[in-house]
């Protein structure tokens, strides 16, 4: 019986002691704890979206209903300008749809392109970078 309970203690404590417990921070819809990174990321976002769908009504359907970021306190023409030949740059860049055979010549993956690049630490550290120049206050 002593064995039991023994073997039964253990199983237990191994088994608790495998339970994951992931205490992530809950989505922030108010644009989480650092907004002038955020901002200056959507801006990127939105961008290069401007650029991919040059010579279509896409941004303008967007822009009927969409407000763009919450947050605007990066507002600053030199930031805007970095912005926009991040932007274009990374449009230049993109290698054609590797995946796709009947894709045409002015098609690719730019959205998902964008979200990737969104969600990078490249773009994370351009960020930075380039809000240190303009507020220190930005990243705190």
């Amino acid at each position: 019986m002593k064995k039991i309970k023994l073997y039964a203690s253990c199983f237990i404590m191994v088994f608790s002691a495998c339970k994951a417990s992931y205490n992530l921070p809950r989505f922030d819809f108010n644009n989480g704890p650092k907004p002038c990174l955020n901002a200056f990321k959507d801006r990127v976002f939105f961008s290069i979206l401007q650029e991919s769908y040059k010579g279509t009504d896409a941004i303008k359907e967007i822009n009927k209903r969409d407000l763009g970021n919450p947050y605007d306190g990066i507002y600053d023409p030199t930031l805007f300008k970095k912005i926009d030949s991040i932007s274009k740059e990374f449009v230049k860049n993109l290698p054609p749809p590797a995946l796709c055979v009947e894709c045409k010549k002015d098609q690719n993956y730019f959205m998902a392109q964008a979200l990737h690049f969104y969600a990078s630490r490249e773009l994370d550290s351009l960020a930075k970078a380039e809000l240190k120049k303009f507020s220190s206050e930005c990243l705190k």
